[in-house]
Parts: structure tokens; C-alpha cells; sequence
């Protein structure tokens, strides 16, 4: 059920909408429910970052972004190589596209770092793995 209070969240649904979705998916639950779900959710990002990370979604996340940066370099290639208007303009178009993408991406990214820096600041909440440095129970190694 937790997944779908988080797909709520994805969806930027709002209460009213969360529950009507919830409910047409068979999850019917009072608002209390869904808000101490939520709250779950949001206390337990940090786990889910590690998650992400033994699972190696993070390494995905970098390998998209320099997808991205790939495509971005060869489209403005293509963009000075071409010599008919038309072309050049639908090239310029697909680089617009890609650019709110990426600034997600590097949004996302921003977060992390921040978020690992401050946590560096007071190790207290630096997790038992990381502090022992007995990270091959975290990553199953």
C-alpha cells in the first residue's frame, strides 16, 4: 500500500484526489490513514536512498544523465553541420527538450550532495554501515 501513497506523492495528487485514487485501486482508507502513511514514506527517504543506491539506481541515474549530455553534445554537432533552416530548427527544438530534463537530473543530484554533506557535518546520523565501515552487510557483499 506504501507504494501507492507514493505514487500519490509522484502524481502531486492532492488529498481528496489521493484518496479517490487509492480507493479505485482497491485501497480505501481514511485521510488519517493516508497522512500517517505519507509520513512514513517521507521519514524513510533516506533508507530508500540507500536502497536505490545498493541497488544500483544511482549508478542508472549518472548513466542517464550522461546519456543526456551525449545526446545534448551530438544534437548542437548535427545543429552547425546542417545547412537547411527547417533542420537546423527541429535540432534546436529537440535540444530544448532535452534541457528541462537534465536540469532535473542535476536537481536531483544537487539534493543528494547537499543532503550527504550536511549529514558529514554531524555524523551522529551517518548510518551503522557506513560509520564501521562494515559496508559489505549494506551491499551484501
Amino acid at each position: 500500500m506504501e507504494i501507492l501513497v507514493v505514487q500519490t506523492m509522484v502524481m502531486k495528487l492532492s488529498t481528496k484526489e489521493a484518496l479517490a485514487w487509492l480507493t479505485a485501486h482497491g485501497y480505501e482508507m481514511k485521510e488519517s490513514n493516508y497522512y500517517k502513511i505519507k509520513a512514513k514514506v517521507v521519514a524513510t527517504t533516506e533508507k530508500r536512498k540507500f536502497e536505490l543506491i545498493a541497488n544500483g539506481l544511482f549508478e542508472q541515474h549518472i548513466e542517464r544523465i550522461d546519456q543526456l549530455e551525449t545526446i545534448l553534445k551530438l544534437s548542437w554537432e548535427n545543429y552547425h553541420r546542417e545547412n537547411m533552416p527547417f533542420r537546423k530548427q527541429k535540432i534546436l527544438e529537440s535540444i530544448a527538450t532535452l534541457q528541462p530534463l537534465l536540469s532535473k537530473y542535476y536537481e536531483a543530484s544537487q539534493m543528494i550532495i547537499e543532503h550527504d554533506a550536511k549529514r558529514m557535518v554531524n555524523p551522529k546520523h551517518i548510518p551503522e554501515f557506513i560509520a564501521t565501515g562494515t559496508n559489505e552487510q549494506f551491499f551484501n557483499l
